[in-house]
Formats: structure tokens, sequence, C-alpha cells
């Protein structure tokens, strides 16, 4: 079953790259020049790009290509029946902290005048959950399942689930006018999605060293929910919400949704 997903991932990366293809004539490193005098930034794009220039622009057009934006880093919440505190059930889940981190890397899409836009994306993103048990997640279980390890035999300094997804968003995307110094204020929303390609629970012990196990511990094979970020220029703030179980075919980790929040770069 995962297996056919990661090739149906696959799959549609390579079509998003056709798709891009044939609407990129032309494929050139971009260097994004404001109209401000004096005012250049740096941008790692190739494609057709969605860039302000100061000839004439004509609207709707497209733009697409290879990028590195929208660099979401911030914090994961599980959220338990829409409470951040777990059920006695979940938890062995508990966790010091918990990180996320993303990026997207190809895009395409159709800007239909200077304040909004819409488009399609992929790129990858990561979960960290640092969890507080001394435990250890079952390999090649139905459901979730673990081990509580005995501290008198095992302690583990550093016990990490991640779960890696390609993600796919669709976003519609408002700016405003440009103030006296050029910039704007971006406001996008839509639909994130995403195709688990791998889980990974890392240990390390006085005992055992470190030590990497890879399964996918029961982790939703796709993920889907809404997101929403606001910024300015090219910073701003990013909050996603995941409709979908955490973890699928585990009836206890039912109501179990991932919630993230953070800053973006490349906006």
């Amino acid at each position: 079953m995962i297996q056919s997903i990661i090739k149906f991932g696959i799959f549609g990366t390579i079509l998003l790259s056709g798709t891009i293809a044939s609407f990129a004539q032309e494929t050139d490193s971009i260097l994004e020049v404001d109209t401000i005098e004096h005012k250049t930034r740096p941008s790692l794009n190739f494609g057709v790009g969605d860039k302000d220039k100061k000839e004439a622009i004509e609207y709707p057009r497209f733009f697409g290509g290879i990028t590195f934006t929208r660099i979401d880093w911030g914090f994961s919440r599980i959220m338990d029946d829409g409470k951040f505190t777990l059920s006695d059930e979940n938890q062995f889940l508990s966790y010091k902290k918990a990180s996320n981190f993303g990026f997207d890397i190809l895009q395409v899409g159709l800007r239909f005048n200077d304040n909004f836009k819409t488009y399609f994306s992929g790129g990858f993103e990561w979960n960290y959950f640092r969890l507080e048990k001394n435990i250890l997640l079952t390999e090649n279980s139905s459901t979730l399942s673990y081990q509580v390890i005995d501290e008198n035999d095992v302690k583990y300094k550093k016990n990490v689930l991640t779960s890696t997804y390609l993600r796919l968003p669709l976003s519609f995307e408002w700016r405003s006018n440009k103030f006296h110094n050029g910039e704007r204020v971006k406001v996008a929303f839509g639909a994130m999605t995403g195709i688990l390609l791998k889980g990974t629970q890392r240990l390390k012990s006085d005992k055992n060293g470190k030590q990497k196990f890879r399964d996918n511990y029961n982790l939703s094979s796709f993920q889907y929910g809404p997101f929403v970020r606001i910024g300015y220029d090219d910073f701003g703030l990013f909050a996603k919400y995941y409709v979908n179980d955490l973890f699928e075919n585990s009836p206890t980790q039912e109501g179990l949704n991932n919630f993230t929040f953070g800053f973006t770069l490349g906006f």
C-alpha cells in the first residue's frame, strides 16, 4: 500500500515537472530587481517567474519552475479530540518538544492581476516529536504499538519520532499594492496535502549509542488540511491544521491530529 502511494507521489511529481516544462519556454536564473532604485534581492528561481518588473505586464499570465521558497520552520502540537492534552491511552506519545520544517521546490500557477494569484506547488515536510517516555515503537505492526523499556536496562537520552512527507499544497495568494518602500502585505490560504515517504525513530543511549529504525509506524499515508500564511515582504507566519488522524489503522489513536505553526521565509 505504502509503495503504491509513494509511486503515486513520484508520478505526481514527474507530472508536475512536465506541466512546468510546458509553461516554461526558457529557463533562466533570476535575480529579482525591485522597482525601488538601488534595491536588489537574490532569489533561487528557475523557469517562468512571477516577478515584479518595471515594464508593463499583461494579465492573466502563467508562471512556474524550480524554486526554493515558502520555508516553514515552527512547532508541532498533537491535538487529542480537539485538546492539546493527551488522553491516558495516548500518554506514551507525550513529547518534550515537537517541531515542523518544510519548503517548496516546484511551483506552477496563474497570476490573475497584480494582487491575486493561485498556484500548485510541491516540496517536502518533516515533523519531529521528541518523546518523553522510555519506549520503543514496534516495527511492522498492524496497529500502532510500543514496548516500555526498563530504564535500568537502557535509558534513552534521545527518542525522536520523525515523519517525512511529500507535500503538495494548493494556494490562493493576495498581496496589497506596494508601499512607498516597495514592499507588500501578503495573505495566502489553501489546502495542504502530503504523501508519507517514511517514518523514523532515532534513539540515543549510553548502552547502545545511536540507533535508527525506519518504519511507517502507522503514520497516516495521506495528510490533508487547511493552512494560512500572513506576512510582509519575504517574511511571515503560518498555521496548518491536518484534519486526518495522525496515525491510521489504530483505533486508540483516532482523533489525534497535528497542528503546526511558526515562521515562513521566502513568502
